[in-house]
């Protein structure tokens, strides 16, 4: 073979791995989180031959409340009109040295590391520890898509049953987005249209602590089956439904037992009804067009029953808004001895490091639900860490503790318990650590299933402690 013939291979690999190199160095030229709304990352496959320009970093967007929007508009606007006009004001000295940042606040930890409760009430847990002493205790988790899908409490919820006794999902909607991507139990469901608490008007009185409700369409029906991925799912002893019906017809109930129809009378006030007896599976039906679902509840009369009330995008502050008629009337079915507020990652941006303005939403908002269920407990869980994209490297949200530090205030003022979310995951960085170990999903925001459990397990240990104080 010719030397000119041995040559023309490697000239052929030289060009070859000379235009991949240059397809891949346009590769990492395109702004990827800027042409796609930081769905895919901004990356450099030489990053240790030619390092990234120091660019500003970028958070990944969770969804925004239109009800915190409005209410802070609303805020900024009154602000405003209270301010003096331009002739009174007068110019502010320029100060010597700045002003200094407050440093955050440590949790309190035992001998072994772990986060506590920060109890700022007069008798802390001191309801849901008489309820548990009773033999039937009630919690209700609020929040958004942080524990969308039982995440963290289906696991919470096994915690506590494993001690207390208790068996079923308890509360869950009348319609389901994600069919299977809740594992506790499983839910299909049809004619059904939903209404949350983040788009209601002032006219719509129906606002309940889950926050949401289903108006069922000319035949409405939702069912609903046990799950082997948790221990206490297998079967419940109670199933019920609970509505308001604007006219009369039929609501069928079917269990492992068959089903049982029941005529409904016309009323604006909330009715239940029960099928009791060991089951794995419920179903409802109606024909009442117009009928309002508030949920089925699928649980014992003993034990600790454990509520995930989760919807998408909710800041927490709607529930400043809550009917105090309707949760006089819902309590009579569903009382609560703790409630759980996982609130603050839709309110949080990577620019704003003052919380003040949610904060006093977020008063009201306590105050409300204190005096909807007087009697419950509450903690209020500070927010999560949360990571954003700084040049190919990922750290956490430099305005995160600024949240939380808003969210302990929060806590004192209403008399309230203080949980550090945050510092319990490990603190500042904990977004990376938690990702490497796979219980962070990709937009470094929410937890998967693996992750919920391993918060259920952080929580759950905290709470203990303070229960056996």
């Amino acid at each position: 073979m010719s030397e000119k013939n041995l040559k023309e291979p490697s000239r052929h690999l030289f060009a070859v791995v000379a235009i991949a190199m240059g397809i891949l160095l346009a590769l990492s030229a395109v702004p990827w989180s800027t042409l796609t709304g930081n769905r895919v990352k901004d990356f450099n496959l030489f990053e240790d031959i030619v390092p990234s320009k120091p660019t500003t970093p970028s958070a990944p967007m969770a969804d925004i409340d239109p009800e915190l929007e409005i209410f802070l508009a609303e805020t900024e606007a009154e602000t405003l009109d209270e301010l003096p006009s331009e002739q009174q004001i007068e110019p502010e000295e320029t100060p010597e040295t700045p002003i200094p940042v407050n440093e955050p606040e440590p949790a309190p930890r035992d001998e072994d590391g772990h986060v506590l409760l920060e109890c700022y009430g007069s008798s802390p847990l001191a309801q849901f520890k008489n309820a548990l002493a009773a033999g039937a205790a009630r919690v209700a988790v609020l929040g958004d898509s942080f524990i969308e899908g039982d995440i963290f409490t289906q696991d919470l919820r096994c915690f506590l049953q494993d001690t207390y006794g208790g068996q079923g999902v308890g509360y869950v909607a009348m319609h389901t987005d994600f069919p299977g991507f809740r594992s506790s139990v499983r839910q299909s469901d049809s004619g059904w249209k939903m209404h949350d608490l983040r788009t209601l008007t002032d006219r719509d009185t129906i606002r309940t602590i889950s926050g949401e409700y289903g108006r069922a369409g000319i035949a409405a029906s939702a069912t609903y089956k046990s799950s082997a991925k948790r221990p206490h799912l297998d079967s419940w002893q109670r199933s019920r439904f609970i509505f308001i019906a604007p006219d009369s017809g039929t609501v069928t109930l079917t269990t492992d037992g068959g089903p049982a129809s029941y005529p409904v009378s016309p009323s604006g006030n909330v009715q239940a009804l029960e099928a009791t007896g060991a089951t794995g599976s419920f179903k409802v039906e109606t024909d009442i067009e117009g009928l309002i679902g508030l949920g089925v509840y699928l649980d014992g009369s003993t034990g600790v029953q454990v509520d995930c009330m989760s919807i998408r995008g909710n800041s927490g502050i709607g529930h400043r808004k809550m009917s105090l008629p309707l949760a006089m009337q819902m309590r009579t079915h569903a009382d609560y001895d703790l409630i759980v507020l996982e609130y603050g990652i839709n309110a949080l941006s990577a620019e704003q490091t003052d919380y003040t303005p949610y904060g006093a939403a977020m008063i009201r908002t306590i105050e409300r639900i204190k005096a909807c269920y007087p009697l419950a407990d509450i903690i209020i869980m500070g927010i999560a860490d949360r990571g954003t994209k700084d040049g190919s490297k990922v750290r956490s949200l430099p305005t995160c503790e600024a949240m939380v530090r808003a969210q302990r205030d929060i806590a004192r003022s209403t008399g309230c318990i203080f949980w550090d979310t945050r510092e319990a995951m490990g603190g500042d960085g904990a977004i990376v650590d938690w990702r490497k170990r796979k219980l962070m999903n990709a937009d470094y925001i929410h937890i998967n299933h693996d992750g919920g459990k391993e918060l259920a397990r952080l929580f759950h240990q905290s709470l203990t402690k303070a229960l056996n104080e």
